[in-house]
């Protein structure tokens, strides 16, 4: 008879509208076959991640990206980001440069390599002038084979009173985006001469290090980092497999020119058996969020609002509230977490426009442990409910049915922890022999951000047949 019941509800349901508020209302004539509670969820922090990789290597297995982050940019809610790119600059083979010709050095560039496939910043103003300072490194990166992943905490040292460049200004505004002929997008770094003419005078000697590129990477460029001026507004998608620096020259006697290029490393290059191009994350909070990491987390109570947001690595980390189903005659339609956003944001910071909001699920020592996924392993992620008149009605909903539903109806007698954690989506992965998983995904390229200022709750759908 249950069976027969749950059946001929489910059937109406597809013929209804999905209100599950109004169910009974065109499908029943009786009252009390649904039944709604709703409980706060007051068990509920902002974490942080202590890190997370940003190198194109570890992403690439996730996203496909050859996408890194450059820019400075304050949000009133979080704190200050800073993105720092750093990355390799390889040889490709000698180009002979014909003597005969008198050729003459010119200029060494190379072009600001934003990601022209995005057209849009990451996030930030696109009315003032973004400053940045390219400079060479000074070490080469100590990669552990055990732990092929470079992480956002890391940086490499540079000279900083010693740029590799002019400083290069660029404004983003409509012109940037819309007309691809008009002056930044043809943006580039003037390197200094010193350098150019020694890359000309060994590639004209035909030097056999442009035939060795992990010796053209450890002694000669060892890499290089492009630095955004603290006064930047705006955070930046660049394109690293775009970069290279190109040697200009010409002839002197028929004004012929000529020109070469040493490429980017994107990505990990199987014939060199080494690479790097990470970016680093430097994250100033705000007073609220002082001392917030993994292990130290912050109540929602404390200041009444919470954070989810990419690049400095904020999450939510929640317990539910056990109820238990006892009632014969009641069963679990449905199960669901709602958050309730901030409205109203004048910030130049999108709120999940670029990737969506994730749940993830926890051990009992609060470790990440894997993707929460439904009956069929889909990813449970939320769905954005609003009515564009009623502002206020805006939420993130979370169907979580099919994993509450396998913890109320356990045989266990002992309470389980039911530990989530709701961020950006990504990956939980090992990182070489670490048994502590990873966060893998787009918390390391996106800053979009959520903020919530009301308890989120915990909403059970009943259905009653007795």
């Amino acid at each position: 008879m249950r069976i027969l019941f749950l059946a001929s509800l489910f059937v109406a349901l597809l013929s209804c509208n999905n209100d599950l508020n109004t169910i009974g209302d065109t499908m029943i004539p009786a009252e009390g076959f649904i039944e709604i509670q709703s409980f706060d969820i007051t068990e509920t922090s902002t974490v942080r991640l202590d890190s997370f990789p940003t190198d194109l290597y570890t992403l690439s297995s996730v996203m496909n990206s050859s996408r890194l982050s450059l820019g400075h940019i304050k949000d009133m809610y979080t704190g200050e980001v800073t993105a720092t790119p750093y990355f390799q600059i390889a040889s490709s083979g000698i180009t002979k440069i014909d003597v005969d010709k008198g050729y003459i050095y010119d200029s060494l560039t190379m072009n600001f390599p934003f990601d022209y496939t995005s057209m849009k910043l990451i996030a930030g103003d696109t009315v003032n002038m973004q400053t940045y300072t390219l400079y060479r490194l000074n070490e080469y990166p100590k990669i552990n084979y055990d732990e092929p992943a470079i992480f956002n905490t890391d940086s490499m040292l540079y000279d900083t009173d010693k740029p590799l460049a002019e400083k290069l200004n660029i404004r983003f505004d409509n012109d940037y985006f819309n007309n691809p002929g008009l002056g930044n997008r043809n943006a580039y770094f003037k390197l200094s001469d010193e350098l150019g003419r020694e890359i000309f005078d060994r590639m004209q000697a035909q030097d056999p290090i442009f035939e060795r590129p992990m010796d053209f990477i450890r002694d000669f460029i060892k890499g290089l980092t492009i630095v955004p001026s603290s006064t930047n507004t705006a955070l930046v998608p660049i394109d690293i497999s775009q970069a290279a620096l190109i040697c200009h020259y010409h002839a002197g006697s028929d004004q012929s020119t000529g020109s070469f290029s040493l490429p980017a490393l994107a990505t990990i290059n199987s014939s060199l058996g080494s690479y790097f191009s990470f970016t680093n994350i430097k994250h100033t909070p705000t007073p609220w969020l002082e001392g917030v990491n993994w292990m130290d987390s912050i109540p929602f109570s404390v200041n009444g609002q919470a954070v989810v947001q990419g690049m400095n690595g904020y999450a939510l980390k929640m317990k539910l509230p056990y109820i238990a189903n006892n009632d014969a005659y009641k069963t679990i339609l449905k199960a669901e977490i709602v958050l309730k956003p901030i409205v109203g944001n004048a910030e130049d910071i999108p709120e999940l426009k670029n990737t969506t909001l994730q749940v993830f699920s926890l051990d009992r020592n609060g470790r990440l442990r894997s993707a929460l996924t439904d009956i069929a392993g889909n990813s449970v992620t939320a769905t954005l409910q609003a009515n564009p008149d009623y502002q206020d009605s805006k939420s993130y909903v979370i169907d979580i049915t099919d994993y509450y539903n396998s913890v109320v109806t356990s045989a266990s007698d002992i309470d389980p922890q039911l530990n989530l954690l709701i961020g950006l989506a990504g990956v939980p992965r090992q990182i070489g022999y670490d048994e502590t998983l990873t966060m893998v995904g787009a918390v390391a390229t996106t800053f979009d951000r959520i903020v919530i200022d009301k308890t989120p709750i915990l909403r059970i759908y009943y259905a009653n047949y007795k």
